[in-house]
Formats: C-alpha cells, sequence, structure tokens
C-alpha cells in the first residue's frame, strides 16, 4: 500500500500541512504517516510525544509517527521521499530568495535531493477552497525543464482521479509584440505550444489534456489563476539553485509557492543536479 509522508517539526505552522496530508492520502489511497526529524538520538521519544499530542488535539485519528535521528533532515526526507510507493507532503514558508538564502529551508532542500515531486503548502494554502485535487495545472514556459513534469502529472493525475490541464503565460514582452500582429494568427500561434504538447499526451500517454493561455508575469498570472479555480494543484519544475545562484536566476515557483492558496507538487528533474 503507498504511504503519504507529512513531514513535521514540533512548530504550530508545521501543522498547516495536515489537513493536505490528510486529503491526498485519501485520493491517493494510500497510509498517512507523520515523519518527523531531529539531531540527536535523545530527542527522539520527547518530540515523538509532542507530535503525538498535537496530532489528537487536531483530532487527526491514530495516526503512525515516526522520529528519526539525523545530522541532515533534508537528507533523510529525501531519501524517503525516493522511494517506491511514498508521497512526501510538506508545509513551506515559501520565502523569497534572498531570506532563503540566509535562513535555509528543509523543503527546499529536499526538493533538490529527489526526483519525485514533493507536495508542498505555502503560507496562503485554503483548506477550504481546495479540499480535493480534482485538477492537476501543468505550469509550462517553453523549456525542457518545464517539460520534465509532464509524466510525472500525468501520472499523479491518473492516480488522483483528476483533470489534467497545460496552463503556459506570453510575458508582458512577448504579448506587446503579438499586439502588433493580426489577431486571428496571434490565437493560434500562442496556443501552438500547449497545443502540440496535448496532443504528445493523447499520443504517448493516452491523457485527456486541455490547456489555457495567460499573459502577464508568470508567478502573479499562476497565482491569480488558482484564486479563481478551487480543487485545483499546481505542478512546476525547478532549478533547485540554492544560495546566489537562486538569488540571481530568481525562480517563478518560489514566488508560486509564496503567494498560492492552492497545493503544488513542485519536482526537480535529473539533469539540473
Amino acid at each position: 500500500m503507498p504511504t503519504m509522508y507529512l513531514a513535521m517539526d514540533d512548530s504550530d505552522y508545521a501543522l498547516r500541512g495536515l489537513p493536505l496530508g490528510q486529503r491526498l492520502a485519501q485520493q491517493l489511497n494510500a497510509s498517512l504517516g507523520v515523519v518527523s526529524v531531529v539531531s540527536a538520538q535523545n530527542q527522539v521519544e520527547s518530540r515523538r510525544a509532542v507530535l503525538i499530542k498535537r496530532l489528537a488535539a487536531q483530532g487527526a485519528g491514530e495516526v503512525a509517527v515516526d522520529v528519526a535521528s539525523h545530522a541532515s533532515a533534508k537528507d533523510h526526507l529525501a531519501a524517503l521521499a525516493r522511494q517506491e510507493d511514498t508521497w512526501l507532503c510538506m508545509t513551506a514558508h515559501g520565502r523569497r530568495p534572498v531570506p532563503e538564502m540566509l535562513l535555509g529551508s528543509v523543503p527546499a532542500g529536499v526538493v533538490r535531493r529527489t526526483n519525485k515531486p514533493v507536495f508542498l503548502c505555502g503560507p496562503c494554502f485554503d483548506t477550504q477552497a481546495h479540499k480535493r485535487v480534482e485538477v492537476v495545472v501543468i505550469c509550462m514556459d517553453g523549456s525542457r525543464l518545464a517539460e520534465s513534469m509532464l509524466s510525472h502529472a500525468v501520472n499523479l493525475s491518473r492516480l488522483l482521479g483528476a483533470r489534467l490541464q497545460l496552463l503556459q503565460v506570453i510575458a508582458p514582452q512577448r504579448a506587446a509584440i503579438r499586439q502588433a500582429e493580426a489577431s486571428a494568427y496571434v490565437d493560434v500561434a500562442e496556443a501552438s505550444y500547449v497545443r502540440g504538447l496535448a496532443r504528445r499526451l493523447r499520443e504517448t500517454h493516452q491523457a485527456k489534456v486541455d490547456w489555457e493561455v495567460l499573459h502577464g508575469d508568470p508567478a502573479e498570472s499562476i497565482v491569480s489563476y488558482a484564486i479563481e479555480y478551487p480543487n485545483i494543484m499546481l505542478a512546476m519544475t525547478t532549478h533547485g539553485r540554492s544560495g546566489l545562484s537562486q538569488v540571481v536566476a530568481g525562480s517563478v515557483s518560489h514566488e508560486v509557492l509564496h503567494e498560492a492558496c492552492c497545493p503544488v507538487a513542485v519536482l526537480r528533474p535529473d539533469e539540473q543536479a
């Protein structure tokens, strides 16, 4: 039986991921387990007691709680996430790149260390608007990096019993150029990329896919789109860079995670390692 692991520390903030973990476990027909990592063996039992008490206070029922002693929470959780028939769900502060460089981030570190999507809920996650996953929305930008999510999202949509949708955002600079061209041609040209991907998914995975093309800042447009539609999950890739390279390059996935009201499945593909 598959297992959905909810990673938690002893903070109140970590409890925000409980509803998402429970709902995903139910949809995936998986058991739910809580996993936590401490730095010393003598902290294991006290951490376990705290988590059991907090889960009981939330009415979580009987949930297996596994506390491990490990020098690196990121390494331990990533190794767990890489196992077959396992999924990992975490809360994330969704910090902007510069604070993350200074403060570090366990979710970001886990994503960098595994080649499977990790389910994240950020500070704006709305448990009332997103009670289940009915649509998996794959965020595309025309890059091979973004396309690395396709096969994972197809599999995920089938396991969740959810529809699949491709979402592309055309940045303002490109949109301005398009406005000078014939509108009929523009509509066809703008949708040609995602339409081609949808056709490929139908042919290679027998997947039913629709698509949407938006205009504007990528992160802002994706977040606004998610607000309009309940019960969706965004599926995104990331370079997974850390430190100064993250600050220089920026990351749409970081921005989206910080503001999105829905869960976000984030993948760092193998070729980015």
